[in-house]
């Protein structure tokens, strides 16, 4: 799957790292809390609805 359709689930700094250079959409939720992970969701849990609304989104040049 292309890169701008594809997102990684990640918690870590060193995960986000690997995402990015590997051009995906990061989807974060921390298991500890950090500051300014990066980021394009942040959210307490997968299971939360905004999620699913977000992932639709990709590829169609409206997600932040």
């Amino acid at each position: 799957m292309a890169p701008k359709r594809s997102v990684a689930f990640e918690d870590s700094a060193t995960g986000i790292a690997a995402a990015r250079a590997a051009g995906l959409y990061v989807a974060v939720v921390p298991s500890l809390q950090v500051a300014d992970l990066d980021h394009d969701w942040l959210g307490a849990s997968l299971a939360q609805p905004e999620l699913l609304n977000w992932a639709r989104e990709l590829g169609h040049g409206s997600v932040h």
